[in-house]
Formats: C-alpha cells, sequence, structure tokens
C-alpha cells in the first residue's frame, strides 16, 4: 500500500472513532436538555479522541509509513491537547446542565463514577503538563517514559470506569456498540505493541556482526539476523533508505530502546547498519556489544524516504552531525542501484571531526553524481570549505535550479532548531512545502 492510500485510510479509521459514537448517540435520540446533551457528546467525543491519542504512537508500521515519525508525534500530542481541552469542557458543560453537581468538588460526596471521573480528569491534566516539560528531562528519560505510559495508563482505566460506572451510556446498546468497538480497538493495538511484538514475534531478533568505531564518540552497529538454530527467521528486514527503528538489547517490555537511523542500503539483505552517537548509558552499552550478542529491532518504521520510482527527480539532502545517517542509507541504495540521478548532500557540523563517513562520501562522489558541501559552524584556520550555518544565502548558493521538467525533491534531517531554519530558509526561496520532508532528531 502506497503512503497516500495509508494516509486515507487512517485518517478515515479516526474519523471513524471520533465521530462514530457522536453521531450514533445523536441517531439513537435522547430526551435529555440541550445541555444535558451537551455534557455527555463532549464526554463520549473526549474518549474518541483520547483512543486515537493512544493509538497514534503505538508503532503500527503502515502508519508511521504513511505519516513519519514527525507526523505521528504530533498528531498524539495535538490529540492530547484536544482530549484536555475536551475533559474541561465536559466538567464544566456536567456542572451548567446539573449545578447539583458541584460537589463534585467535595472529596466526601464523591459517588463512584466522580471518583473515576476526577481521576481521569487529574491524571490526564498530570500527563499533559509532563508532556510539554519533555524537554527538560535530559538523561532522565526512561523516568519520564515509564511515568508518561502510567499516567496513560491510569487515565484509560479511570475513564472506562467512570463509563461502566455510569452504566446509561453503557446500558444503551447503540453506545454501548460503539464504545465496544473503541475498547476492541484499543485493546488489539496495545495487545500487539506491547505483547505480541516484545515476547512472541520472532522477526525482531538479531544478532551483533560488528561494531566499529567511526569517531571517538560515534560508531556504527551492524547487525544481522539469528542463525536458524535458535529458531529464528532467516531473512534480514526490509526497509527503505531514511527508515529507523528501535533497538533494545534484552528481550523485555521493561527493557530501554531507543530510535536509530538504519544508514545501511535497502538493496543488502544481509544486514542492516545503524551509526549510533554515544550520549548516554543506552549508546554505550550498544558501543561495548560484541559479534554475537542477541539484540532485538522493532521496525522498520518512518517515511523520511527517497521513492526509488521516480527516477527523474534531482536529490537535495540537508544533514546536520548524526542527521546525515539517513542520507547515508539513501546515497548508499542509489550506489546499489546505479542511480546517476543529479544529487546535492549539504553537511553540516561543528568541527571537522564531527564531519562523519566522509571518505565514503568522496567515493560516492566519483560513483554517483553527487556533490558535497560541508559546512562546519567552528571551523579551523586552514579549513577551506565552508563556515557558518546553514542559511538563506548559503542555500541560495547551492541549490539547484528549480525550473524545467527535472523536479528538486529536498530532505533535511538534524536538531528541530536546526531542521525549522532550514525549512523557514527554503520557503522564503519559493521552495515548495510538498517536495520538502523533514525528520527531527528530536525525543520520542
Amino acid at each position: 500500500m502506497q503512503p497516500r492510500q495509508a494516509r486515507t485510510l487512517w485518517a478515515g479509521g479516526f474519523v471513524a472513532a471520533l465521530l462514530g459514537p457522536v453521531l450514533l448517540s445523536l441517531v439513537n435520540g435522547d430526551d435529555n436538555p440541550l445541555s444535558g446533551q451537551l455534557a455527555v457528546q463532549s464526554g463520549v467525543l473526549a474518549t474518541g479522541v483520547m483512543v486515537c491519542a493512544v493509538i497514534a504512537p503505538s508503532r503500527l508500521r503502515s502508519l508511521t509509513r504513511a505519516l513519519g515519525i514527525d507526523g505521528v508525534l504530533g498528531v498524539h500530542r495535538s490529540l492530547g491537547l484536544l482530549v484536555s481541552l475536551l475533559v474541561i469542557a465536559h466538567i464544566v458543560l456536567v456542572l451548567a446542565a446539573n449545578p447539583s453537581a458541584v460537589t463534585l468538588f467535595d472529596p466526601r460526596q464523591w459517588s463512584l463514577p466522580s471518583r473515576a471521573g476526577i481521576t481521569a480528569a487529574v491524571s490526564l491534566i498530570v500527563l499533559v503538563g509532563l508532556a510539554l516539560l519533555r524537554q527538560r528531562v535530559g538523561r532522565r528519560y526512561g523516568l519520564w517514559r515509564w511515568t508518561h505510559l502510567g499516567l496513560a495508563l491510569v487515565t484509560l482505566l479511570a475513564t472506562a470506569l467512570h463509563i461502566w460506572w455510569l452504566r446509561h451510556l453503557v446500558n444503551d446498546p447503540v453506545s454501548r456498540l460503539s464504545f465496544g468497538f473503541l475498547a476492541a480497538a484499543l485493546v488489539t493495538v496495545l495487545s500487539y505493541r506491547w505483547l505480541w511484538r516484545p515476547f512472541f514475534d520472532r522477526h525482531d531478533a538479531y544478532q551483533v556482526v560488528e561494531v566499529r568505531a567511526e569517531t571517538e564518540d560515534v560508531h556504527t552497529l551492524v547487525i544481522g539476523p539469528r542463525r536458524s538454530r535458535h529458531g529464528f527467521c532467516e531473512g534480514a528486514m526490509r526497509f527503505e533508505p531514511g527508515q529507523f527503528a528501535w533497538l533494545r538489547v534484552r528481550r523485555s517490555v521493561m527493557a530501554e530502546e531507543h530510535p536509530f537511523t538504519i544508514t545501511s542500503s535497502a538493496r543488502n539483505s544481509d544486514s542492516m547498519a545503524f551509526t549510533i552517537r554515544n550520549v548516554g548509558d543506552f549508546t554505550s552499552a550498544i558501543a561495548g556489544l560484541h559479534p554475537g550478542d542477541s539484540i532485538w529491532v522493532d521496525g522498520p518504521h518512518g517515511a523520511f524516504t527517497c521513492d526509488e520510482r521516480v527516477r527523474t527527480r534531482v536529490l537535495v539532502l540537508i544533514a546536520a552531525g548524526v542527521g546525515i545517517t539517513p542520507m547515508m542509507s539513501m546515497l548508499r541504495t542509489l550506489a546499489h542501484r546505479d542511480d546517476r540521478r543529479p544529487v546535492l548532500l549539504i553537511s553540516a557540523a561543528r568541527e571537522v571531526t564531527d564531519l562523519l563517513f566522509r571518505d565514503e562520501l568522496a567515493e560516492l562522489s566519483a560513483q554517483l553524481n553527487l556533490t558535497v558541501a560541508e559546512v562546519l559552524s567552528s571551523p579551523p584556520l586552514k579549513w577551506c570549505g565552508r563556515a557558518g550555518r546553514i542559511d538563506r544565502e548559503l542555500l541560495a548558493e547551492l541549490l539547484p535550479e528549480r525550473s524545467g521538467r527535472r523536479k528538486v525533491e529536498y530532505f533535511v534531517c538534524g536538531p528541530p532548531a536546526m531542521v525549522n531554519s532550514v525549512t523557514v530558509a527554503l520557503d522564503e526561496l519559493g521552495v515548495d512545502p510538498a517536495r520538502v520532508h523533514t525528520e527531527q532528531f528530536d525525543m520520542v
């Protein structure tokens, strides 16, 4: 299935999950006053939004392939904020429809539905608050992640209990059917994400082939399928150039895991490579692995890929630091295909030692129709390349002509600030936003 078709199907599914229960409830009829109906419908809509917010980041490959990881996370965050607003609106509308419901704020008079509803609302508010502070967690990402997941679980369970104990929605056959559909979809996705994939899916088991140093703090991990004597599959993962996968060194749902870009060619079916910068305990553990060690892979994911079918387009690859890793997968795949389309790679870094794959890029420049432009923000005295940052002036100088039949596709990868500034610069230069593909190296 093509990404465009997948986007259409997922959009339709989300719309059905959001509006289906509300429309069914309205069609079924309700003798309550308008204020009471609004109070109920806001709660029903909030439940649908909450289910979609949970499903979005559950690593469904067709969804990440359709929207990309940035798109998936953007949908997840937007839905999280929306459900918070809907819950607040629900509480206000409940009070407006029934002023005596002010007893909700008196713990001594809480009923079972009230306790569950208040628990869900408080958990959701704390959840969203911590999500907004995610950039400040630093090395405490693991604690933040499990706190986020725990609060999400509490919110879901408390919401389910709130609906169950209220009874009037559960007793209605139409509402019961719609809520049953949401519950079934949620349980299916969560079971696949947290039970089947970590414990039973044998296609995610690999072993280390090699770990080699690229620089003092950057290593390349090469992995291959587990041997047949282990009872696992013998074929390596199929992926598109530029996609990524989550890695973990223990087969446990509690094991720490992080996403890394696949840097090897998509045409190499025997192994996969990940180039990783050592920035913490997990990446240091990856660098310390030995050939034969086990490793587990959840992937491939992402839509940050160049389309093999469109061979007439010029490619402009703009990367900062380890943001060059998806570009290397694209270039290596082009080399395997003997693809001679024009490619411009703009590689930015702070210092010369931060420029990765320089020797290989020199070889690829001779093999492909590739031009490499290196940019340093802190260049040495004898640096002959470009200095500064990737801004509008630099892009105006380097970018190919955008007229004629050969369309240009732009791929931008790096830290969020860099990706945002380059995107703005391309827009100012008149580049069609539909031709600009981005991926941020951010916390997920």
